[in-house]
This record gives structure tokens, C-alpha cells and sequence, in this order.
């Protein structure tokens, strides 16, 4: 057991299931450790921006459309909330940019960088500190499974990341991708590690999910409005299986189209519960992804349907998926989706377990200073 104090910077605050879990994941990871370890309760004003339920980039329709299904929304703004204050152990103080903290003041023995998105400069709420230029080498640094995003940059950005990497002491990316681009621009070893959520025990996971209390098969489709993927045509997933189709995402087309249920007030531990009981997952989502690997779901993955389409971010999810041999999984349309392709899991099991082990591997020793 050791005394030493962990403290953890990421998008623990962003009301997006994968963001809360992964941050939980990394807390309980790090207490199964020995670590004494809590998350920097940093929240900057893009993220609090980011995640209202009103937006002024709505369009009139939207505004509408949410004034409408506001009590729904609203139930899922507390559920987060109350998952981000009550159940993720964070910090007393909240900050509100990375200008504020002082790795003295703060008093934490390491500082550990990651997971998410939080290294990539197109995120609204990027800002250096999660890179831990704010230790000014006073005190350890470690990255685990930070993610770019994407694997292609312009000059700037390149530049950018490239000074700021001088601030971490151990080097890790969730892509193999992005493992390789920060070891270019940095010179030093980079190790390839899973995300959080794939280091807890499964059974963990599964007690920790919430049932969903749903008496009929059915179908879960989740979508980030910032990913790539085809959600048009849902309703062809009833047509093949008979099954309901539950849609987390507040889509007004779907919203009007009988044949989905729309389930907009999800807490993340329903989310789980959702997943694990899934006969079959439809998402483009890296961490519904992993989840429905976790829960050993069948599941299809979406993708853009060009490689070269702007802002393309599917690296994460294809980096993910070939590491498990699961690349069949990916799709580009609905209609591509084979919903009796099986999965080996069994040999995916094993992949995962392998990939955990490397991965405890590198944590251990990057917080042992080895």
C-alpha cells in the first residue's frame, strides 16, 4: 500500500457517458493500486458551455425540439451531475482554468494525465494544463491512455503538441496512431496502452451497471453528435429483428418515427445496464464500443464513409477494434450491419486480457518511476 497521492486531470466533467466512466475507471484502478488517488476538479467555461441544454448554436427547430423533451434532458443533466459531484471523488475546489493550478498548492505526489481526448487542441474544452505544463517538473508526471483524436495534424498543431509533451515524464496514447505521432514529435518512447474502462474486471462493471428493467429484446443505438456515422434508417433494424430500438441520442426524426423509442435520461450506470442486456449495440461511440467488448455484446461500430472527410476522428475506434481482430465490426452504413455475423469471444478475451496486462505493466512502473 503505498501513501503516495494521485491527481488525476481529464474530461471527468463532461456530461458524455464514456468521459464519467473512463475517469471512474482511472480512480478505481489506481486505489486498486494502492494509491491514494482523486481527480482535479478542473471544469473551464468551454466544457460548462458545451454540455448546457440550451446551446446558441440551436437552431429555432432544436430549441423547440428540446423545449418539448425538456424534463428528459433535464433528469440527464442531474444524473450527471450527480455522478461527476457524488460519485467520482474529486477535488473540494473547483477550477475553472488550468491557469489556476499550482502542482505546490494542490499537494499531490504524482500527476497523471489522461484518458480521453484530452490531448487533442480541435477539443472546445482543450487547454494545456492537460498536457501538466502547471508542474513545471516539480513533481512526477505520467500520461495513461491520453488520445489525439485523431492521427493527422496541420503544422501548428504539430508544433504545439510538440512542446507540450516536454511536460510529461512518461509517454503513453490510447492509438496506436497517436502513440506513433507523439513519439515523432517527442523523441521518446511512447507505449500504446488500453483505455481506462478495459482495466477493471468485467464483473466489476456488470455490478456496477444499473438494470433497465426492459422485459422485451431490443436494439441500443448511442451516437456522439461529433463523431462520423450513418444513423439514417433505424428503423430497418426493427424490420430485420422484431426488436425495439432504443435511441439515446435527441434525434427529431427519430423522435416521430414510431417505430423507436427514444430513452434520453440515462444515467451512465443505466447506460451500462443498457449495453450489458443489449441483444445487439449500433454505435459510433469508442466507448459504447468497449463497453458492448467488456459485456461481450454483439455490436456493429459506425464510421465515415470516406477516409478523407473532414474532421475525421475514427482512429480511435479502428485502432480499437484491429488490436482485437474485430475490424469486420465496422460499418458505414445501416444497411451494412450483418446482425448474425458472430463474435469469437473467446479470442477476444484473451486480446483484452493481454492488452490489460501490458498496460498495468506500463502504470505500474511509470508511477514506481521505473
Amino acid at each position: 500500500m503505498s501513501n503516495k497521492k494521485v491527481g488525476i486531470l481529464t474530461f471527468h466533467g463532461a456530461h458524455n457517458f464514456g468521459s464519467v466512466l473512463q475517469s471512474y475507471a482511472s480512480v478505481m484502478t489506481l486505489r486498486r493500486l494502492g494509491y491514494m488517488a482523486e481527480i482535479i476538479n478542473l471544469r473551464n467555461q468551454a466544457q460548462l458551455e458545451a454540455y448546457k441544454i440550451f446551446r446558441k448554436s440551436d437552431s429555432i427547430i432544436h430549441r423547440l425540439f428540446k423545449i418539448l423533451i425538456y424534463p428528459q434532458l433535464k433528469s440527464r443533466s442531474r444524473k450527471f451531475e450527480y455522478f461527476i459531484n457524488k460519485i467520482l471523488p474529486i477535488s473540494k475546489k473547483e477550477y475553472r482554468h488550468g491557469l489556476e493550478l499550482d502542482a505546490y498548492q494542490l499537494g499531490y505526489d504524482i500527476y497523471y494525465a489522461g484518458s480521453d481526448q484530452i490531448w487533442n487542441p480541435a477539443c472546445q474544452d482543450f487547454e494545456p494544463a492537460y498536457y501538466l505544463d502547471f508542474v513545471k517538473h516539480q513533481f512526477p508526471t505520467i500520461s495513461y491512455a491520453p488520445s489525439l483524436g485523431k492521427g493527422k495534424f496541420d503544422q501548428q498543431d504539430e508544433d504545439l503538441i510538440k512542446g507540450l509533451l516536454d511536460n510529461v515524464d512518461y509517454l503513453s496514447c490510447r492509438e496506436i496512431s497517436g502513440a506513433n505521432l507523439i513519439e515523432r514529435l517527442s523523441g521518446r518512447k511512447t507505449t500504446q496502452v488500453c483505455d481506462p474502462v478495459l482495466l477493471p474486471p468485467a464483473e466489476e462493471w456488470r455490478e456496477f451497471a444499473k438494470d433497465p428493467k426492459r422485459k422485451k429484446p431490443y436494439i441500443l443505438v448511442y451516437f456522439l453528435e461529433n463523431n462520423h456515422g450513418d444513423h439514417t434508417n433505424l428503423e430497418l433494424l426493427k424490420q430485420r429483428t422484431g426488436y425495439d430500438v432504443i435511441l439515446l441520442n435527441e434525434y427529431l426524426r427519430e423522435y416521430l418515427n414510431p417505430n423507436i423509442t427514444l430513452k434520453l435520461n440515462a444515467s451512465p450506470q443505466e447506460f451500462l445496464g443498457l449495453i450489458k442486456d443489449a441483444e445487439y449495440i449500433y454505435t459510433n461511440s469508442f466507448h459504447a464500443t468497449a463497453f458492448s467488448v467488456i459485456f461481450n455484446r454483439p455490436f456493429s461500430t459506425a464510421i465515415a464513409k470516406s477516409e478523407n472527410v473532414a474532421n475525421n476522428n475514427d482512429s480511435r475506434k479502428v485502432d480499437f477494434l484491429k488490436s482485437l481482430g474485430l475490424e469486420d465490426r465496422l460499418v458505414k452504413s445501416v444497411s451494412d450491419i450483418d446482425l448474425n455475423a458472430p463474435i469469437d469471444y473467446r479470442q477476444v478475451n484473451k486480446r483484452v486480457e493481454e492488452i490489460r496486462k501490458k498496460s498495468l505493466d506500463y502504470l505500474n512502473n511509470s508511477l514506481n518511476g521505473k
